[in-house]
């Protein structure tokens, strides 16, 4: 799912082409924590931490 286009890249590659998936709830200022899978390397990280995830049960990504 496509929520939202950030102007992140990808932490591995450079890449924009990023899936982006919402991972927490709005926050009264509007802001809310995601997660990007790139689409070019498939590495799946935390938007904000960088934390790069093997395995996320949350969007359910399983790395290959």
């Amino acid at each position: 799912m496509d929520l939202m286009q950030c102007g992140c890249h990808c932490i591995k590659c450079g890449s924009t082409d990023l899936k982006s998936e919402q991972i927490g709830e709005i926050e009264s200022d509007g802001y809310f924590d995601m997660h990007h899978t790139c689409r070019k390397c498939n590495v799946h990280f935390d938007h904000l931490e960088g934390d790069v995830f093997d395995f996320c049960k949350v969007c359910g990504y399983e790395s290959s």
